[in-house]
């Protein structure tokens, strides 16, 4: 075990398990002179507004931690072209924060949160950005919109699957490694045992946490229904009204028979719900095992294990069963960053948008997102190269249109159902017993 993995161990004592993050009236949209800077392409949008912006002072909240450090950075940078201030504060449970804020009448005025945050508070609390350049290079088509309205901008594309270390499976097997190879579990399982045959003890890595475990895995579900998300959302509305249930499912039971040989093959087995996140990195990032069902996201805690001698990637999860969705990835715009329209002045409002601008259009915008950031950008005028192998992966499965639709899901859904799902990760429920507390949580919403 090297040194870092026993620095990681030891500080964990001290770390929460759920640290990792790792898976909404009216405004004026009369165009902007910022807009119209942005439009040319070539001057940026810091530039546009650095006469303007000295004073104003804005608060984001952001609920992807892992990008804090970068943001915190290019926060400062900008305020220095522009005057705009910029304080940003990080959560891993949006949701709760967002309520509480505006609650006591302090929200954010940048709002980087999950699909259904956004949602949750659009008409209501939300500018909308329908007019912004931005909306016809990706954020209509990614971006979140409540009755024709376009209240969250698309930050970034992220995948959940299965990453892998391309590595480490060739150096045991001798052969290269293709993904599309193992599209099912019949496919699957024989890679499975020649690695453990050639000394790999446990070539699967599953975290412990909530977010995890239960969010991500159980969102898969949904959208393997034919991989459109008109297709899932009819059977939840079947088992909403009764004709339908999941123990019955093709695509659930076909998954939680991957889920099974996933836990049988665990690192974590002996103890799966204290497995540490820091060390799950490790184990894949220096090839003690080959695969880790995260996401694409997981890529800043891995790279602090990563020495350049291996390479990695992402793939599906593979599944039994004539599914048009299989060998599909769960790859969607997955972080929205919205603006306030009940505190927020109208000088905070075009900062904000400014901001927004900066981040499509400008070289450093850019970079902050592709690779400061370490995200796949949702525009299409973004033609940065990818700087890691995760995000690689992600962009050759969107680029070849090899993507399962997102499915909307409610804002409790982690909260009631995640759970559930560390109990069978645990042993402590059984695949019907699942079954039944997700029949009953979808008949309620």
């Amino acid at each position: 075990m090297k040194l870092r993995r026993l620095v990681a161990c030891s500080m964990a004592v001290a770390m929460t398990a759920g640290s990792v993050m790792g898976c909404s009236s009216g405004q004026s949209t009369e165009t902007t002179a910022e807009n119209t800077s942005a439009e040319a392409g070539s001057e940026s949008a810091s530039e546009s507004s650095s006469a303007s912006g000295e004073g104003v002072k804005l608060t984001m909240m952001n609920s992807k931690p892992e990008i804090e450090d970068a943001l915190e950075e290019a926060v400062k940078d900008y305020q220095q072209k522009t005057g705009v201030e910029i304080e940003v504060y990080s959560t891993d449970k949006p949701g709760e924060v967002i309520a509480q804020k505006y609650a006591a009448g302090d929200p954010a005025t940048l709002i980087i949160g999950d699909y259904s945050n956004i949602k949750d508070v659009a008409a209501e609390k939300l500018l909308p950005l329908n007019d912004e350049k931005w909306v016809a290079d990706g954020g209509d088509l990614l971006g979140i919109k409540v009755d024709d309205n376009l209240y969250g901008f698309p930050l970034c594309i992220e995948a959940a699957g299965l990453i892998y270390n391309k590595t480490a499976i060739e150096e045991i097997t001798g052969e290269e490694f293709k993904p599309e190879d193992y599209v099912t579990l019949d496919e699957f399982k024989p890679l499975l045992e020649k690695l453990k045959e050639g000394g790999m003890e446990s070539p699967v890595i599953l975290n412990s946490e909530d977010w995890s475990i239960g969010q991500h895995f159980l969102q898969y579900i949904y959208k393997m229904h034919t991989g459109k998300a008109e297709d899932a959302l009819a059977f939840l509305d079947e088992v909403r009204q009764g004709k339908a249930n999941f123990e019955d499912d093709a695509v659930f039971n076909a998954l939680y028979d991957t889920m099974d040989v996933l836990i049988d093959n665990n690192i974590n087995k002996a103890d799966p719900l204290a497995a540490d996140y820091d060390l799950n990195a490790s184990y894949l990032a220096e090839g003690e095992s080959a695969f880790w069902l995260n996401g694409s996201w997981a890529w800043p805690d891995t790279k602090e294990y990563v020495d350049g001698s291996m390479s990695y990637g992402i793939m599906p999860y593979p599944v039994n069963g004539d599914f048009t969705s299989a060998g599909q990835l769960n790859a969607n715009a997955t972080k929205f960053i919205a603006i306030d329209n009940v505190k927020a002045t109208p000088e905070q409002q075009e900062a904000a948008k400014d901001f927004l601008n900066w981040l499509v259009y400008d070289e450093e915008g850019q970079d902050l997102i592709v690779n400061k950031c370490n995200l796949v950008p949702a525009f299409s005028n973004i033609k940065l190269d990818m700087t890691n192998d995760f995000n690689k992966s992600v962009k050759k499965y969107v680029d070849e249109g090899k993507v399962n639709a997102y499915v909307p899901i409610p804002s409790d859904h982690r909260s009631t159902l995640a759970a559930y799902m560390q109990k069978y990760l645990a042993g402590e429920l059984d695949r019907a017993e699942l079954a039944g507390y997700l029949d009953d949580y979808w008949k309620n919403h």
